[in-house]
Formats: C-alpha cells, structure tokens, sequence
C-alpha cells in the first residue's frame, strides 16, 4: 500500500481481516464485525473518475454490506472533486490525515491520581466502550449494533494483543477509566489507535501521558519503525498530538454512508 494510514490499517488488523487484492483496488472484509465500516470497504488504486461506477463496485465485492465505504490508496488527493463526484449519492466524503513522529517526543508526565496501565479486566474494556460510546453518539452515528459492534471491536482488540501484535493502555484515576489508547506495530510502523478520553477528565493532560507510556513500549520492540496517528491535523486532538512532536506526512480520503435502516 502507497499510504501509511491503509498500510497500518491492514497491520493492526492482522488475523482479523481477509484482504483481496486486484489490479485496480484492494478489497477489505472483516467476516466477524460487519458493522465496521471501514473494516469492510474497497481501497481503490486509482483516482476516482465515476462514483456511480465505484458505488457498484463496491455492492459488487462487497455484497453483504449494509454499508457503503471506498476508500483511495493515493496520498494527498484534492478533496474537492471527489466531493462533487458523489453530489446526491448521500455518501459523506472526508479527509484523514497522517500525521508522524520523526524526532523526539516531547514528554508529559502523567496527572496527578492517574496510573497508566494495560487494559485487563472486562470492566476495564466495558469503560472504553462506553467513552466510544458516548463520542459515538455526539458525532451523530447511529445508535442501532454499535453497542454490538464496539463489544466485537473489543474482542478482536484483546485477540490481537495475546497473539503479541500490539497493547492497549488506560489512564486510570483508581478504577475509573480516564482514557485510553492502543498502540500495534512491525518491523516498519508503530500505529497509534482509537485515542479517546472521559468526558470528567479532559485538558488534563491524560491523552498526553499515555501518547509516552504506549510508546515507550512500542519502541522497545520496534526501535526503527515510524510512529503514526491517524487524525485530522487542525482538530484538537491533531494539535495536541502536534504539540508532542508529530507533523503532517500524508492525507487520505474516504466516502462513505452507514445502512440505511
């Protein structure tokens, strides 16, 4: 893959999602979580010409789909024209963007009352779930399987961390969950995953804490691999993660629409 967001993509999701590649696009299909979306989409090779045309493309590699999601693996494509391309599909169409760690990271300690640690019980994954939850929510997603499809997300997130692929660290203030991270890698990439934070504990720095703690353990098993984060550059989360030390290295572009009913 060209991008380092569909690169990574793929390497977080290892052993969890089956990949078909062809000529002209790569087909992604996550067989236990059809509910994610972009676990289940077309990454096309080229640039878009027709988006009805990639709409039945779509239906046709993805037939169980409820959902609609294609993706680009081309970095930094303009955002505009493919905006136009799906006028009137009712497919929302964004831009991702890639941001990277080339130098230090600059350090934050952790507030005072937080301990970092993995996720381990199912109390603790029942907070992360229910922090997504609630942005979930805030964002407008709908309501119907995302508690079903966060519990799955759950699930897969604890399978990959036993077979050695990556962690997930909370910021805890005693059993509460403040916030939480998870952080996979290879030989190549360390990505970087799912950031959130409690509503009862924002501008804390608790995101900060655990940008250090996840890598500290990610460069002890892959000292070379570049870090990478996934977000938009100029939101809050992209400047808190700029103040760290990332830079803007890539954008991406996807176009989507959840089911219908």
């Amino acid at each position: 893959m060209k991008t380092l967001e569909f690169s990574s993509d793929l390497m977080v999701l290892t052993g969890q999602t089956e990949v078909t590649h062809h000529p002209d696009r790569t087909v992604q299909i996550s067989p236990d979580e059809p509910n994610f979306w972009f676990g289940n989409r077309v990454i096309f090779h080229d640039a878009p010409t027709d988006g009805q045309a990639l709409i039945a493309q779509f239906h046709q590699d993805v037939p169980d789909a409820a959902h609609i999601c294609v993706t680009w693996d081309i970095p930094n494509l303009e955002l505009a024209p493919i905006e136009r391309l799906f006028e009137g599909t009712g497919l929302k169409v964004e831009q991702g963007d890639t941001l990277t760690l080339s130098g230090a990271l600059h350090r934050t300690a952790p507030p005072e009352g937080i301990a970092i640690r993995p996720l381990i019980s199912p109390e603790d994954w029942r907070q992360s779930e229910d922090i997504c939850f609630t942005e979930q929510m805030r964002d407008g997603l709908p309501e119907k399987g995302m508690r079903n499809f966060l519990e799955n997300r759950s699930r897969a997130r604890q399978e990959q961390i036993a077979k050695g692929l990556g962690q997930w660290f909370g910021a805890f203030s005693g059993d509460k969950l403040a916030g939480d991270m998870g952080i996979f890698h290879d030989a190549r990439v360390i990505r970087y995953q799912s950031v959130q934070t409690h509503d009862d504990f924002r501008r804390r720095g608790v995101c900060s804490s655990l940008l250090c703690a996840s890598l500290d353990w990610a460069r002890e098993r892959a000292p070379d691999a570049i870090p990478v984060i996934v977000a938009i550059a100029d939101s809050d989360a992209g400047r808190l993660y700029r103040r760290a030390g990332f830079e803007l290295a890539q954008t991406t572009i996807s176009a989507y629409r959840p089911p219908l009913d």
